[in-house]
């Protein structure tokens, strides 16, 4: 038995003032590589509260902390696993909540579950009092608002960076100064989103380079390095602007058609990569 799993890219969180009565909400996409696999074999053992205690091996890997949500998709795979061999279906949301997953973000819980293009609605104030990472809260995941096919490819670049986590993570979101939240939601709900449905690639990365200067990911951008900074003005001079994903460093863009992902990855490096849009899926042997 195999257990194939995704990576993510994260756009956005939306508001973490918490103004209206929620916070957190945000939008991502599933990637089909990089991605985790895990399979049947004596190399570790899952020691998990509530998961069945198997063994197994991982196949396939990818870096944590670089954006690209490794965490949440290496626990959600795991347990995916661990309740499959034991012939037992659980949602990822189930899933996440056991492994203590999407308590900020329900990005990669859903794009594990379903795939494509995920809008998450953020935590209500009635469960989640303050805007923290998911390490430091004990919140459920957040409701699902939308979930649609991706249409084009995903050009990804993980430059010398930051790896921002823990104790600096928390630091972030407890001192974030925010600024143009109001613009943001307009931009997300008016210029990102029904350009995503429409396949209208030109607004989509019009609406991605506004976001970078926005709400929380102004300051994302802000603790990245030069080198990524550097990286997104280039890409931005060829005709792609582009993302951090989470705090960084992967830096993304959307690309039509193959051929020219494969010219960016031929300048910049990086590589090209498809939308996931199934998720996380079993196969037996």
């Amino acid at each position: 038995m195999k257990l194939i799993g995704i990576s993510r890219i994260h756009i956005t969180l939306f508001d973490l003032e918490g103004k209206y009565g929620r916070l957190d909400g945000g939008m991502g996409v599933a990637l089909k590589y990089p991605r985790i696999v895990i399979k049947t074999g004596e190399c570790e053992e899952i020691n998990i509260d509530g998961v069945p205690k198997e063994k197994f091996c991982i196949e396939e890997d990818y870096p944590a902390h670089v954006g690209l949500g490794h965490t949440t998709q290496y626990l959600l795979s795991i347990t995916k696993y661990a309740f499959e061999k034991n012939f037992q279906r659980k949602t990822s949301v189930e899933l996440a909540k056991l492994v203590k997953r999407g308590s900020t973000s329900g990005i990669g819980v859903y794009a594990f579950e379903y795939g494509g293009f995920i809008v998450d609605g953020g935590h209500s104030l009635k469960v989640k009092k303050e805007a923290l990472p998911s390490d430091f809260s004990t919140a459920p995941p957040p409701p699902l608002l939308l979930r649609v096919d991706f249409p084009w490819y995903i050009y990804v670049n993980i430059p010398e960076g930051r790896r921002i986590f823990g104790k600096e993570e928390l630091a972030a979101f407890k001192n974030a100064k925010l600024e143009g939240l109001d613009t943001l939601a307009r931009v997300v709900l008016m210029e990102f989103i029904p350009s995503v449905i429409e396949k209208d690639l030109e607004n989509v990365l019009d609406a991605l380079d506004r976001i970078q200067n926005l709400g929380f990911k102004k300051i994302e951008v802000s603790l990245q390095t030069d080198k990524v900074r550097e990286l997104m003005k280039k890409l931005k001079s060829k005709g792609f602007p582009s993302g951090i994903s989470s705090f960084g460093p992967a830096v993304y863009t959307f690309v039509n058609s193959r051929r020219e992902g494969e010219e960016l990855v031929s300048t910049f490096g990086g590589f090209l990569t498809e939308p996931n849009n199934k998720g996380a899926k079993v196969v037996w042997n």
